[in-house]
């Protein structure tokens, strides 16, 4: 008797091979949530020392990152082509960052 494949997504964590011909939708989904669980940490650092030029960088990286990839998903969610994929990923990426620059060069001290 064969054996039904489990509709669970496994994967090898550490090999190289298994990431390979991962696609760009799960490279974003991976990212917004590795700027979510570093978000709770940085404000927790925040609310400790809330003056630190390097806490308040990382924090508004990563607000914005995480913010313009959360637009990005709720564009595709509302309908937008697919094949416009891409092009947001890497749009939500180089806005965060020339927003990133914009901001931390014209910042109030």
């Amino acid at each position: 008797m064969a054996e039904t494949p489990s509709p669970v997504l496994s994967r090898g964590w550490i090999s190289r091979d298994a990431w390979r011909g991962t696609r760009l939708g799960l490279w974003a989904w991976l990212i917004q949530r590795a700027a979510a669980v570093a978000l709770v940490v940085v404000i927790a650092l925040h609310l400790r020392n809330p003056f630190g030029r390097r806490v308040q960088a990382l924090l508004l990286a990563l607000v914005l990152l995480h913010g313009l990839l959360g637009l990005r998903a709720i564009l595709l969610d509302l309908g937008l082509p697919v094949r416009l994929h891409r092009v947001l990923f890497a749009g939500a990426l180089l806005v965060a960052a020339a927003l990133f620059a914009l901001v931390w060069w014209w910042r109030w001290y």
